[in-house]
C-alpha cells in the first residue's frame, strides 16, 4: 500500500513572492492584472514592475485592519471569526471583467521582513489567520478539544500554488469539490475513543449534532474498525445539504461524501480504499481531461454543473492520483498527489453565503 505521512502544517496564507507578469485590462486605464505564482491580482497601474518583490496574501486571509497597512480594507467589510478575531477577509472579486484573487503589497512596506526571500512563508510573522466562519450549534456542538494532532486538516492546495504538479505522471482522477463543511470520523484503539471532528475541533457525542448523526447513520466507526482492526483510522469528507453553509446545491436532506482515508497517520490512495469508502466517495467526474496548465484547470471548472444537483453550479474539481498518495515535483519536493481547482464564477456567487 503506497502511503504518504500526514502533516499538520498550516496554510501558507502570506508569502514573499515576485511579480511574474503585468498585463493591461481591456477598457481599464487605472488598473492592470499582475500574475503572482498562479494567481491573478488586480493592482493599480504603475504600482509594480515585473520582477519586483511583494508580499502576497491569498484569498481567505483575514487581515487586521488596525494595522495601518491594511486599514484601507476596513470600508470593504470587517468580520469576527470563531475565536473572536476581527479583520477584513480577502475574497474573489471581478473588476472590469478581470478576476482578482488575493492582495499584493510591496515588500518594502514590511520592514520587519528584512532578509526574507521569495517563496518564504510569512503568515505567522504578519499575524495572518484563515477566515473560518462561525458554525451553527447543530454543526459545532460541544467540544472535547482541538482536532487530534495526528489528524491533518482537510484543506487541499489550490492549483495556483502547485502548478508544477501538472507535470507529474500519475493515474489522475477528477472528483467533484462539494461545498459544505469539513467532517472527520476516526477510531483510536489506543485511547478507546470513537471521534467526530469539525474542521478544527473534536466534538463530544451529542443528540442533535449533524456530524455525529451522519456518522451514526452511515455506521462509519464500525466500518473503520472492521476494515482496519486495531489501527488508528480516519475517514474525512464533506457534510452538506439542507442547513449547511447556505446549501448551494439546494438539497432537501443532509449527506456525507468521503474524499480522504488515513490509516495510522498515512493517506491511503483511492485504489486501495475498501468498497464502502468507494461507494461513499464524492462524485468522480470522468468527463474531464487532466489539465495542461493552470488556466485550463480554472477554465474547465468555471460554470461547471454538479453531478449531485445537475441544475446547480459545482464548486469545482479536486484532482487526486488514484494510484499513489504523493508525487515528486521537478525540484525534488514531495507533495500530496492532489490539488483543487475552484470555479471563480461559483466563488463570486457563493463565497459570502
Amino acid at each position: 500500500m503506497n502511503q504518504i505521512s500526514a502533516t499538520t502544517t498550516g496554510r501558507r496564507l502570506a508569502t514573499v513572492e515576485t511579480i511574474r507578469e503585468i498585463a493591461g485590462i481591456p477598457g481599464a486605464d487605472a488598473i492592470v492584472r499582475a500574475r503572482v505564482r498562479g494567481w491573478d491580482v488586480v493592482v493599480r497601474k504603475d504600482e509594480f514592475r515585473v520582477g519586483e518583490a511583494c508580499v502576497y496574501f491569498e484569498v481567505d486571509s483575514m487581515l487586521d485592519v488596525e494595522d495601518p497597512r491594511f486599514a484601507f480594507l476596513a470600508p470593504r467589510g470587517v468580520r469576527t471569526d470563531v475565536d473572536g478575531r476581527r479583520g477584513h477577509v480577502l475574497r474573489t472579486a471581478k473588476l472590469r471583467g478581470q478576476y482578482s484573487q488575493g492582495l499584493a503589497v510591496l515588500l518594502s512596506a514590511f520592514p520587519e521582513l528584512g532578509g526574507v526571500g521569495p517563496g518564504e512563508d510569512v503568515t505567522a510573522a504578519l499575524g495572518v489567520v484563515k477566515w473560518d466562519p462561525p458554525l451553527p450549534a447543530e454543526l459545532s456542538g460541544q467540544v472535547r478539544g482541538p482536532r487530534p494532532g495526528w489528524i491533518p486538516a482537510t484543506d487541499e492546495e489550490r492549483i495556483q500554488n502547485v502548478a508544477a504538479i501538472l507535470e507529474c505522471p500519475a493515474e489522475w482522477v477528477a472528483t467533484e469539490k462539494v461545498d459544505g463543511t469539513s467532517m472527520t470520523v476516526y477510531v483510536d484503539p489506543e485511547s478507546g475513543i470513537d471521534g467526530v471532528c469539525s474542521r478544527n475541533y473534536d466534538l463530544l457525542p451529542a443528540e442533535g449534532n449533524t456530524l455525529w448523526r451522519l456518522a451514526g447513520e452511515r455506521d462509519l466507526h464500525a466500518l473503520l474498525r472492521g476494515s482496519f482492526p486495531g489501527r488508528r483510522a480516519v475517514v474525512q469528507g464533506e457534510a452538506y445539504g439542507a442547513g449547511v453553509q447556505g446549501n448551494p446545491l439546494k438539497l432537501r436532506d443532509q449527506r456525507f461524501s468521503a474524499f480522504t482515508l488515513r490509516v495510522e497517520g498515512a493517506e491511503v490512495p483511492r485504489a486501495d480504499w475498501p468498497e464502502w469508502a468507494q461507494a461513499m466517495s464524492v462524485p468522480v467526474r470522468e468527463e474531464f481531461s487532466f489539465p495542461a496548465d493552470v488556466d485550463r484547470a480554472l477554465a474547465d471548472v468555471d460554470g461547471m454543473k454538479s453531478a449531485i444537483s445537475p441544475d446547480r453550479q459545482a464548486e469545482g474539481l479536486v484532482w487526486r492520483a488514484g494510484d499513489r498518495a504523493s508525487v515528486t515535483l521537478a525540484d525534488g519536493e514531495v507533495v500530496r498527489a492532489s490539488f483543487k481547482a475552484i470555479s471563480n464564477r461559483f466563488l463570486l456567487k457563493h463565497q459570502d453565503s
